[in-house]
């Protein structure tokens, strides 16, 4: 019985010494904003559009971290961008942040090594919970005291954001404009008809030298001879009355 009973232990220790899952909670040390600005390579305020899961990792560690798009909106630091890939991890045990697709946030994130993460996310910048990162109201504009209020399904949430942190923003730039491929153009002239097409000859050589030849058009068909199977059974007919006509005889 108690051979049993150590081997029930056991399984359950081993179960939950290998379950995927972090060995410890996240743990901030309160920054200024000041210091939270220092640390940081790039803040801006932005929109996610989007989120995608980093691909790789050990099935037995830890999720993979999430990368997040946002459309930026204002610049507080670092060189101005229309878009913005930020690095989390997945768990917010591991200090991930939940980003969610839609809101505008205030970002504060870091660049090179974070030590965060078990496998490469692929970008250069990262953030973290304990980054300073907050969501702010909607809109496009520089930040104003009363955009940390949001209001969501339940209500208003947050407070107002205080003077040391928008002091230590100072005026942002306006982001550039998303970069948009324009499409072809075609420019047609009123009262002109385009011109029809013309088929050239692979490895024909023209007058010139080098330049395709045309196609020669196909030669008419000589005038009074019938082409094609209606051209032949009508020839086949004027034949055929003839012959009945030479078989006649003239009558006495």
């Amino acid at each position: 019985m108690r051979h049993r009973l150590l081997a029930v232990l056991l399984l359950i220790l081993g179960t939950v010494a290998f379950t995927p899952s972090t060995a410890c909670a996240c743990s901030c040390a309160p920054l200024k904003p000041s210091q939270q600005m220092k640390g940081s390579a790039a803040v801006f305020t932005g929109t996610v559009t989007a989120v995608r899961r980093v691909s790789g990792g050990d099935p037995l560690g830890p999720p993979p971290p999430l990368v997040y798009t946002f459309r930026a909106d204002q610049i507080y630091k670092g060189a101005p961008s229309a878009t913005y890939e930020i690095a989390t991890n997945a768990d917010s045990a591991a200090c991930g942040v939940d980003f969610t697709v839609g809101s505008r946030y205030l970002v504060f994130a870091a660049a090179g090594q974070s030590g965060l993460f078990d496998i490469d996310p692929g970008v250069r910048l990262h953030t973290s919970l304990c980054a300073g990162n907050r969501e702010v109201r909607r809109g496009t504009g520089p930040l104003r005291p009363k955009d940390g209020i949001v209001r969501n399904q339940d209500g208003y949430n947050g407070e107002r954001l205080d003077s040391a942190l928008l002091t230590a923003l100072g005026k942002p730039k306006r982001a550039p404009a998303p970069t948009v491929t324009p499409s072809p153009t075609v420019t047609l002239t009123p009262g002109v008809t385009p011109s029809p097409t013309v088929t050239l000859t692979p490895g024909a050589s023209g007058a010139s030298g080098g330049v395709p030849a045309l196609a020669p058009a196909p030669a008419p068909a000589p005038a009074g001879i019938y082409t094609g199977a209606a051209g032949a059974g009508a020839g086949a007919a004027i034949a055929f009355a003839g012959w009945r006509l030479l078989r006649r005889r003239p009558r006495p």
